[in-house]
């Protein structure tokens, strides 16, 4: 029998006293048909809240059942050790795992290449785990040079490692001064080193024997000319005559052309004054007429 205010399967709680449940999706018992007075028994249309198993995060999609729970397909996204990729599991399989297998599957199963944390390389094995197991066995080659950068040797990685170590240094450096130092410079490196003392020692000697002594072999500049000051231009005798001429040419055209509008004013007036005598000896005769 369920009572009232007791949970469920689905972990909810019915509202109602009900007498008998024997059967999915809540059918009454014989006991519950032959007591016609009793109150019919709740139905609960909530969703499934039971734990799964194995536990995850992911709620049953289901309604309110007796019955176990589904497997969760629901997907899970996890990351490989290196970062490369992501996996996605079905949420049942991977639970399913113990954590040495969770991590087994996690790998990708290509080469690490996360960088080594105390050398400028890159992890050579497998997608792993943890810290990288190459990280004080790094076999690569490496070019180690004097403080001048003039010798220059090739050591094992892990042995320069170690004489960071021996020497008290700190192998976190540059890339480009990973290995510079640890070997002693030699008598080339005082050769080279004095040469260019001995060349600024003897240029300054010279220097101060002549302190006046001026650059030979150099280009003098050329003085610009003054762009303001114009020069005097040469007028000939016949230039001279020409503008004349051509002033005394379009002097006398304005007069012709003068005369000629004057000529053609009066030519107009005497026309008008014609029409006009005209138009009287007309009205004239028409008035005679009448």
């Amino acid at each position: 029998f369920w009572r009232a205010s007791r949970p469920r399967t689905c972990n909810t709680l019915l509202q109602k006293q009900a007498i008998s449940l024997s059967e999915f999706m809540w059918k009454p018992s014989p006991l519950c048909r032959k007591n016609t007075l009793a109150e019919p028994c709740e139905r609960c249309n909530l969703p499934c809240q039971r734990a799964r198993d194995p536990p995850c995060s992911h709620p049953c999609p289901s309604r309110c059942h007796l019955s176990d729970c589904l497997p969760c397909k629901a997907l899970v996204k996890r990351s490989c050790h290196c970062g490369a990729m992501t996996h996605a599991f079905e949420c049942v399989y991977y639970n399913n795992l113990n954590a040495k297998q969770q991590l087994k599957v996690r790998s990708c199963g290509g080469p690490c290449h996360r960088k080594l944390p105390n050398c400028p390389h890159l992890c050579s094995e497998i997608c792993h785990p943890g810290q990288c197991p190459s990280v004080d066995q790094c076999m690569k080659k490496v070019n180690v040079r004097c403080a001048c950068n003039t010798l220059k040797k090739e050591w094992v990685c892990q042995d320069v490692l170690k004489e960071y170590r021996r020497s008290g240094r700190d192998p976190k450096v540059a890339k480009g001064q990973f290995g510079v130092g640890l070997i002693a410079c030699g008598g080339d490196c005082v050769k080279k080193v004095n040469v260019p003392a001995a060349e600024l020692h003897q240029r300054k000697v010279q220097e101060n024997k002549n302190p006046a002594a001026e650059v030979t072999n150099v280009p003098k500049r050329r003085k610009k000319r003054d762009r303001g000051a114009q020069e005097p231009v040469q007028v000939s005798m016949w230039q001279q005559m020409k503008r004349y001429l051509v002033v005394i040419i379009a002097l006398a055209g304005l007069v012709v052309l003068g005369l000629l509008i004057w000529k053609g004013v009066y030519q107009i007036s005497d026309w008008m004054n014609e029409m006009e005598e005209q138009k009287a000896r007309e009205r004239l005769l028409r008035a005679g007429r009448l």
